[in-house]
């Protein structure tokens, strides 16, 4: 009992002070407001667009057999203003069949998509989930999706960050809507407050696995090939994968920095001022078991070397010790499948 108690401490304070960063940079905030929007007709992608494969393989994802499934969906397309400035308005697209009985609230699951990408992306898994009875979201992240203007809003806003460090474009800034999100869920009459889940592709995983560490009302968490070891990386030069998926911000460091090449010191450097704490007090080892005893499923690549699988032992052993001080050691599940 005093391991457990321990435990629940110990996520308090991690979770106490991760809120206190988020809250460090944001602009004035708004009470949450709804405003009504329109489909996007054509979605930014701020890198390719998905192939005929990856189109397929999204499209594959399981539905009930419903007659007539085109037909029985019923979309909304909505703004929740969060925060003031111009990444303050949060896009939404929900997906859930229509339905007869008004009053019967339903179980929802937000899901997020990867970097460079937007909602519309992930329209096929929320048409899937949305055939078997649940409300179905997802979100545009911080500078992509209808959040962007451009092919390089993205690594624009990570190099200002790095410049001014005003901001938290890396992760932090789109949990801080994720919060504002479960404000919105947790008070719609469809919606079952206590059936809320979360999963999230990379950049989308990041942002499941942050988000259901810093709110409890995510109540099922499944990030998809994200949760990595930020200081294991750095301390095992593996972070070049990592790196190179935003390589831009990270040539700006190495010149500000007076430096001829991007080594490990530039890396933490970097990850300390856009993310505080992502490579340090909030990395996987110690935020990870703060999401016991919720349902956690980490799904990831053997050979990812974005999410190097040997950099999750630590955070898997440390997590497994929290979910059985639970008792609910079933409650916690990883799962690893070719390249991610």
């Amino acid at each position: 009992m005093a391991e457990k108690e321990a435990i629940e401490e110990a996520q308090r304070k991690l979770r106490s002070e991760f809120l206190q960063v988020l809250r460090s940079r944001r602009p004035s905030q708004v009470p949450l407001t709804v405003e009504l929007a329109k489909p996007v007709a054509t979605p930014l992608f701020q890198d390719a667009p998905p192939s005929i494969k990856e189109i397929e393989i999204m499209e594959s994802c399981p539905k009930s057999d419903v007659e007539n499934l085109e037909d029985l969906l019923e979309e909304e397309n909505l703004y929740l203003n969060v925060e003031e400035g111009e990444q303050g308005r949060l896009p939404l697209l929900i997906l859930q069949l229509k339905e007869s009985d008004k009053q019967r609230k339903r179980p929802a699951v937000v899901f997020l998509h990867r970097s460079y990408s937007n909602k519309e992306s992930m329209r096929p898994l929320l048409k899937a989930y949305a055939s078997r009875g649940y409300i179905a979201i997802s979100v545009d992240s911080r500078y992509h999706g209808e959040r962007a203007t451009s092919a390089t809003t993205y690594l624009d806003a990570l190099i200002s960050a790095w410049k001014t460090g005003e901001t938290m474009p890396f992760i932090y800034d789109t949990v801080w809507d994720l919060i504002k999100l479960a404000d919105y869920l947790t008070h719609r009459e469809d919606i079952d407050p206590s059936r809320i889940g979360i999963s999230g592709e990379s950049f989308g995983g990041m942002h499941a696995w942050f988000a259901a560490v810093a709110d409890t009302r995510y109540a099922v968490v499944v990030p998809l090939i994200g949760v990595q070891g930020f200081r294991w990386a750095i301390d095992n030069d593996k972070w070049q994968a990592r790196v190179n998926s935003i390589k831009p911000l990270f040539e700006v460091a190495r010149d500000d920095l007076g430096k001829d090449v991007i080594d490990k010191e530039v890396v933490e450097k970097v990850w300390d001022r856009i993310a505080p704490g992502l490579a340090s007090q909030f990395d996987s080892p110690y935020s990870i078991p703060t999401i016991a005893p919720r349902p956690l499923l980490i799904l990831g690549g053997a050979e990812d070397r974005r999410c190097p699988v040997a950099g999750l032992e630590i955070p898997r052993s440390m997590a497994s010790q929290a979910y059985g001080e639970f008792q609910c050691l079933d409650n916690l599940k990883n799962l690893e499948f070719g390249t991610g």
